[in-house]
């Protein structure tokens, strides 16, 4: 399958390293260059073929569209006039109304993935319109599963699931640093208290999903009466740690 990107930032780029640790060719990624240094450093590196039009995309079973900002629209237009296959982006657009910018035969999806796809570890949600052929929604689907595991949800929902999915990684980074200074003040090398609390995050997070017990009854095994855990609980519920991500989680998905 060969797959077109225009915008090579942080999470594009995330989405090409995991198309390559998926094995897709590297003749088979294609780099809109639009003159940013960034596309033509990524292009070199793994040796994807970069393009100067949009004509260029035409080989393309999808164009994945990774920019933001209010150039977004016409970017779609400009790439819809040219395209007639899958446009997916990463930086919103409302479904109907960039259907209605692009051409009758392009398609448009929306998707929201996070930086571990690069892994081969990371979560994608995507939105379709309701009326969209089998064949795309399958299309996308594999572009993304590849990389991780994939949610399809309505739009309505996409700005949410994509906060838990996409945003998250960012709260748990910083979970660890306090963890790692916390580590530090009392003695711990640093090296080595990132490398235990982020062993200790993929175990605690495998354990649920093995088990499929509630956080709550995990929690529980661990906390024993008038222990150490149990009183580093309490003093998190003091100080309103659960609150704290509660309302960081609905700053970001509004």
């Amino acid at each position: 399958m060969k797959i077109g990107f225009i915008g090579t930032g942080k999470i594009g780029t995330a989405i090409v390293q995991g198309l390559l640790q998926a094995k897709t060719a590297s003749e088979d990624i294609y780099i809109y260059d639009g003159g940013h240094a960034s596309a033509q450093k990524l292009a070199t590196r793994y040796g994807l073929q970069l393009v100067d039009t949009y004509n260029e995309f035409e080989p393309c079973e999808a164009v994945i569209v990774a920019v933001g900002g209010s150039t977004i629209d016409n970017i779609f237009i400009k790439l819809g006039q040219v395209y007639h296959g899958i446009i997916i982006s990463t930086g919103g657009g409302d479904l109907k109304k960039v259907k209605q910018l692009i051409s009758a035969d392009a398609t448009f999806v929306k998707v929201v993935p996070n930086t571990p796809v690069k892994i081969g570890r990371g979560i994608t949600v995507i939105s379709f319109l309701s009326e969209e052929k089998q064949e795309v929604i399958e299309i996308t689907k594999n572009i993304f599963a590849c990389m991780g595991d994939v949610y399809v949800v309505p739009e309505n929902k996409l700005g949410i699931y994509g906060t838990i999915a996409g945003c998250t990684p960012a709260y748990v980074d910083l979970l660890i640093q306090a963890l790692s200074d916390a580590a530090v003040e009392n003695g711990v090398k640093r090296t080595d208290s990132y490398e235990i609390i982020e062993k200790m995050l993929i175990g605690t997070a495998q354990l649920a999903l093995d088990t499929k017990k509630l956080p709550e009854e995990l929690k529980n095994e661990v906390t024993t009466p008038g222990g150490s855990t149990i009183k580093g609980v309490n003093k998190l519920e003091e100080l309103g740690f659960r609150g704290a991500l509660i309302q960081a989680t609905n700053a970001s998905a509004n």
